[in-house]
C-alpha cells in the first residue's frame, strides 16, 4: 500500500470543475517545506474504494528545488495528499 502524506494546499477552481493546486506546504519531522506548482502535466480521476480522487502530476518547486510531484484531492473529505516527492 502506498503511504500518503496529508498537506495543506491553496487551490483554485472554475465552476463545475475540480480544484487545481497552486501552492502547498507540509511538515516532515521538525522542518516545514513550501512548494509552488508551476504546471499541471496530467490529471486523472481515480475511484478507489468508492472514493473519488483527482490525481495531479505537477512540475513544481519545493524550497526552490525543481521537482515533479503527484498530489491528490479526495472529493468527499476535501483533503489533499502528497503521493511522491
Amino acid at each position: 500500500m502506498q503511504e500518503l502524506l496529508r498537506v495543506e494546499v491553496m487551490s483554485y477552481s472554475k465552476p463545475g470543475e475540480p480544484p487545481r493546486p497552486v501552492t502547498f506546504r507540509f511538515g516532515a519531522g521538525d522542518a516545514q517545506y513550501k512548494g509552488r506548482v508551476l504546471k499541471v502535466l496530467d490529471k486523472k480521476v481515480n475511484k478507489w474504494n468508492g472514493n473519488v480522487m483527482y490525481e495531479y502530476l505537477c512540475d513544481c518547486t519545493v524550497d526552490d528545488h525543481p521537482s515533479k510531484i503527484k498530489i491528490s484531492y479526495e472529493r468527499d473529505t476535501m483533503n489533499w495528499y502528497l503521493k511522491n516527492l
